[in-house]
């Protein structure tokens, strides 16, 4: 992440990095980075992932018109109305971790990753099929999910690590679990066909037809976006670890959200009606995703000569956008590195430039789940600071892991202190 924000502040909005065969532009104005994400999208393919054993040619990977046919079909099981079903699911979970945490009268510390990831795990897997699972299985998930940040680092993509032996038992481990994940969801499948549970995610993606021809998705197809929705289980878990951090540094922020939710809860588990009120947990959520975003990285490749920024870039080069360093551009961002979560009032909100904020990306391939991602987020920070507050570990030093995801290098362990 110092490598591509030194090369902002000392080249600007356009950055030519070159590496190897080809040269990477990173751009940094919200007007270059609209216009490669949407304005002259057709240009600019996704075509990193284009044969990814993971993710298939699901929602993530896929572009055109097959693309905005899937996104036909999978849209509505994201719908506002629809997330609501799910909030009573998000609550138990909470609780359940609470409960869990309570019953360790100590207050000795935990790797707060390890917990956020295992509750965004579960709650990504009840929501898509109503199921969590057992401990071996987040375990594997855990192991994979590391393998594919390994594979995602830009070193790593650059230099072709992944062709060295030590990986050879690494990649065994992934495929193994991959085969795990490829029976669950044909097991999935076949339940929702046969009128199984109807009330998660794909079971309304089983029975969803395409409005212009009437076909369902195909078998390959729904387990192509049953890994493509599951793979964003990581995002809320890692954004969260973060948030907890940045209010272990920042008491007078904590401070203020452990009020908001005590105020608007006063102990009790929230409903939907109380998640608009709960706006500075929210908020703190926005502003965590925009210091250090999940995703921080939005790499496409040029398929013929195009300009950005007054800058000619050439067929086969690619674009990327970095969100962590953008999010801190200082012609949108007042004193950029501040945590501040009063840049999210709906005033600052309404002001800002579209583009100078994309946690989730953007365009055609913007995050399915971003509401859902706010709401798990918000609902978590308000259900646990009624009860915690979390402090760092004194002369730890917290560095960043850039892999597919933003994480925090070598976990986040922080000691709890129970309200009193």
């Amino acid at each position: 992440m110092g490598y591509f924000t030194q090369g902002f502040r000392k080249y600007g909005d356009v950055v030519r990095f070159d590496t190897g065969a080809s040269a990477t532009y990173m751009v940094s104005h919200p007007d270059q980075i609209r216009y490669f994400l949407t304005e002259n999208a057709p240009n600019y393919s996704k075509q990193e992932l284009s044969e990814d054993p993971f993710l298939g040619n699901g929602l993530f990977v896929s572009e055109g018109n097959y693309w905005r046919r899937q996104r036909r079909l999978v849209q509505p099981s994201f719908h506002r109305d629809r997330l609501a079903g799910l909030l009573g699911g998000m609550v138990d979970l909470v609780q359940r971790t609470l409960t869990a945490w309570e019953a360790d009268a100590t207050s000795r510390p935990f790797d707060m990753a390890a917990q956020m990831g295992s509750l965004s795990l579960r709650m990504t897997t009840r929501a898509l099929y109503s199921e969590e699972p057992d401990a071996a299985a987040a375990a594997a998930v855990g192991r994979m999910m590391w393998i594919m940040n390994d594979r995602g680092t830009f070193m790593s993509r650059l230099l072709r690590l992944e062709r060295l032996p030590i990986y050879k038992k690494k990649w065994a481990d992934f495929f193994g679990t991959l085969r795990m994940l490829n029976v669950k969801a044909k097991e999935v499948i076949a339940q929702r066909k046969a009128g199984g549970p109807q009330d998660d995610i794909m079971a309304m993606l089983v029975a969803a037809k395409d409005r212009d021809t009437g076909e369902s998705m195909t078998d390959k197809e729904l387990r192509d976006e049953f890994m493509n929705l599951f793979s964003g289980h990581e995002g809320p878990g890692v954004a969260l670890t973060w948030a907890w951090h940045l209010l272990s540094q920042n008491p007078d922020i904590e401070a203020r959200l452990a009020s908001e939710c005590t105020a608007v809860l006063g102990g009790r588990a929230p409903t939907l009606e109380d998640l608009p009120r709960l706006r500075y947990a929210t908020q703190v959520f926005e502003e965590t995703i925009r210091l250090y975003p999940p995703a921080w990285r939005l790499l496409r490749t040029a398929k013929d000569a195009d300009t950005l920024g007054g800058y000619p870039v050439e067929p086969g080069a690619s674009v990327l956008a970095v969100p962590y360093v953008f999010h801190r551009h200082p012609e949108f961002w007042p004193r950029p590195d501040v945590f501040d979560p009063d840049r999210f009032t709906p005033e600052q909100k309404a002001a800002r430039h579209k583009f100078a904020y994309l946690p989730f990306g953007a365009g055609q391939h913007i995050c399915i789940g971003n509401n859902l991602a706010l709401m798990f987020g918000a609902l978590v920070l308000a259900m646990v600071s009624q009860r915690y507050r979390f402090h760092a570990i004194p002369g730890r030093r917290v560095d960043i892991y850039p892999g597919i995801a933003l994480l925090p290098k070598g976990g986040m362990p922080m000691r709890p202190e129970r309200r009193g």
